[in-house]
């Protein structure tokens, strides 16, 4: 994955490989891969930091 997704590409990703494990993440920790495990994380990750920075005023 060497493509830079936009927030709403990660955000399909994450929800694709949440549904997989039937939307628990102690089940995608113990039997997810690294790589399953990294794309949830950071999409996490990213929508946290956009709505920081919405209630900051740096985004819309």
């Amino acid at each position: 994955m060497n493509k830079k997704l936009s927030l709403a590409e990660q955000k399909n990703v994450a929800e694709k490989v949440l549904k997989k494990y039937h939307q628990d993440l102690g089940e995608l920790y113990d039997h997810g891969t690294s790589r399953e495990l990294r794309s949830v994380m950071m999409y996490i990750a990213n929508e946290a930091n956009h709505k920081q920075r919405v209630v900051a005023g740096l985004d819309k």
